[in-house]
C-alpha cells in the first residue's frame, strides 16, 4: 500500500471545519517568514487530514497571558493578512483582552463589524465570571458571532485568569443569547461537561490533550448532537490525531457530520459562507 492510499483511507467521510487553530508563528518551534508562508504551511498540513476550513486566531507571537490592546491589534492584523492569503479556507476570530473592555469593543468593531472576522477569542487574561467580559458578549450578540472561551480544570491549579467550565456556565447564564464555544473537551473532562449541560448556548470543542476513549461520546450524550464541535488546537496538537477523537467513536455518521462540520456552520455568521451539510442529526 502506498502512503497516498493510506492517507485516503484515514481521511474523514465528510469535509471538516476546525474551530480552534492558531498561526504557526505563535509557537517557537515553527519558524515562518511571512503571513503567506504561515497560511500556506498550515493549510498544507490541514488538507492532508481532510480539514477544509479553519477558524483561526493568533495569541500574538509572544503569547502574553495579559496582552495589551496593541498586542491584540497586532495579532488580529496578522490573521487578517493570513485570511487575505486564503479567504476560502481561513476564518479569523478577533482576539481581545477583557481587562480593557473599551479597547476590546473598539477592536471588535474594527475586526468583526468592518473586516468581517467570524468570531471572538478569549484566553486567560480574566476569568469568565468577571463583568469586564459583559460588553464583549453584548457585542457578540449584536454582531451574531460566536465567542470561543478557553477553559480547563488543572490538577496543578489554574492560572489566575484562567476560566473553569463553571465560570463559562456563569457567563452563558448572564448572556443567554450569546453563542459560546467552550474550548478543550479533554481539558475540562466529565465534570466540565456537566457544568455546562444546562446552558443551551454553550457548545464544547473537542480540543485539549490526547484522545481519550469515550470522551466525545460522553459529551454528545450529555449535551446532545448539536453542541459538540471539532477543534484541534493546531499546531499545538496535530489535526489528524485530534480528528481521531471523533472518527474513532461509534457515533452515527450523521452525528459525526454534526461534530465535524454542521454544528460549527450553524454558529458562524452568514458572511463566513459556511452552510450545513445534508443529513443533519436531530
Amino acid at each position: 500500500m502506498t502512503l497516498d492510499a493510506l492517507r485516503r483511507m484515514l481521511k474523514p467521510p465528510c469535509p471538516v471545519l476546525d474551530v480552534h487553530v492558531h498561526p504557526l508563528r505563535c509557537f517557537g518551534p515553527y519558524q515562518v517568514l511571512s503571513h503567506s508562508e504561515d497560511a500556506r504551511s498550515l493549510i498544507e498540513v490541514a488538507k492532508r487530514s481532510g480539514i477544509e476550513k479553519m477558524c483561526l486566531f493568533s495569541l500574538h507571537p509572544d503569547c502574553p497571558r495579559e496582552p495589551s490592546p496593541a498586542q491584540c491589534r497586532e495579532a488580529n492584523d496578522y490573521v487578517l493578512a493570513m485570511r487575505d492569503a486564503a479567504p476560502d479556507i481561513l476564518l479569523p476570530f478577533c482576539y481581545v483582552n477583557p481587562t480593557f473592555p473599551d479597547e476590546a469593543v473598539a477592536e471588535i468593531d474594527r475586526c468583526v463589524a468592518k473586516e468581517h472576522m467570524c468570531g471572538i477569542k478569549l484566553w486567560v487574561a480574566l476569568r469568565a465570571t468577571d463583568n469586564h467580559l459583559d460588553p464583549i458578549l453584548e457585542c457578540s450578540v449584536t454582531l451574531e458571532v460566536p465567542v470561543l472561551q478557553h477553559a480547563w480544570i488543572k490538577t496543578t491549579g489554574n492560572l489566575p485568569g484562567e476560566s473553569f467550565p463553571a465560570d463559562v456556565a456563569d457567563l452563558a447564564r448572564r448572556h443567554p443569547r450569546a453563542k459560546i464555544i467552550m474550548a478543550h473537551l479533554n481539558g475540562i473532562g466529565l465534570r466540565g461537561i456537566e457544568d455546562v449541560a444546562d446552558c443551551p448556548n454553550v457548545t464544547v470543542d473537542t480540543s485539549g490533550g490526547d484522545p481519550e476513549s469515550g470522551m466525545v461520546e460522553a459529551a454528545v450524550a450529555a449535551l446532545g448532537p448539536k453542541r459538540v464541535v471539532y477543534g484541534s488546537d493546531a499546531p499545538i496538537r496535530h489535526f489528524g490525531v485530534q480528528l481521531g477523537k471523533t472518527l474513532g467513536t461509534d457515533l452515527p455518521d450523521a452525528v459525526k457530520r454534526n461534530v465535524l462540520w454542521n454544528n460549527a456552520a450553524r454558529l458562524l455568521p452568514t458572511w463566513a459562507g459556511v452552510k450545513p451539510l445534508e443529513g443533519d442529526a436531530a
